[in-house]
């Protein structure tokens, strides 16, 4: 891999050592070194942009529950005794870049307005399964950076003239299997790639060029 260092991001925080989306798991990550931090947002019934993977709380939370069914105000703990972190709390954080993917949808203006509020636009790089999403919070705010998620099969199926008619500011967010499968289709679309499912950073160690960002495990 070329010398110029990608950007490392913890994915979920340090989710191999702490409990995934928590600050402990986000402060742990910038503490061994890593840039950043990816993290899950969603809306509560409320409108509170919090941080959680699943729409139940049972996984990770001493409770169950959906979180959009819910005030802000209702949830019980995580399980390891935090309680489940406001995106603003996380935008707090001394981080380089913070990824902030949007689960489901709607929930864009929420998780828009909480980055603005926090004047942290500069920090962030949103992302989402759902491309719908993301274009509408770029249609909203043109200076946010953007990008589009695929699952490893919807990537491997992607062609070169579907990825050049998307728009050139949008940031792509393949599986870093899906890339090592075709390096030449993303060569082109280094410095606005942000490679994810490792467990480490080393395992993206064998591609020719260097993304702009990993977003690993762990270290």
């Amino acid at each position: 891999m070329p010398s110029n260092r990608p950007l490392i991001l913890g994915h979920r925080g340090l989710s191999s050592k702490h409990l995934e989306n928590s600050l402990e798991a986000f402060r742990a990550a910038l503490a061994a070194g890593m840039d950043g931090f990816e993290l899950d947002v969603q809306p509560t019934r409320d409108g509170v942009c919090l941080v959680l993977h699943d729409e139940d709380l049972s996984r990770t939370a001493k409770g169950s529950g959906l979180l959009r069914q819910m005030k802000a105000a209702e949830l019980p703990p995580l399980k390891n005794g935090e309680p489940v972190p406001r995106l603003a709390d996380a935008l707090e954080l001394p981080a380089k870049l913070i990824n902030v993917e949007l689960k489901g949808e709607p929930g864009w203006q929420q998780a828009l307005a909480t980055v603005e509020a926090a004047e942290a636009l500069d920090r962030v790089l949103f992302s989402s399964f759902e491309h719908s999403e993301v274009l509408q919070l770029w249609a909203a705010c043109e200076t946010a950076r953007c990008g589009f998620l695929w699952e490893t099969d919807e990537a491997l199926d992607l062609t070169a003239e579907e990825l050049a008619d998307l728009p050139g500011a949008l940031w792509f967010h393949p599986p870093l299997k899906a890339v090592k499968a075709r390096p030449e289709l993303w060569a082109p679309y280094a410095d606005r790639l942000a490679l994810w499912g490792m467990k480490t950073p080393a395992e993206a160690g064998e591609l020719t060029f260097n993304p702009a960002v990993l977003i690993a495990d762990g270290l």
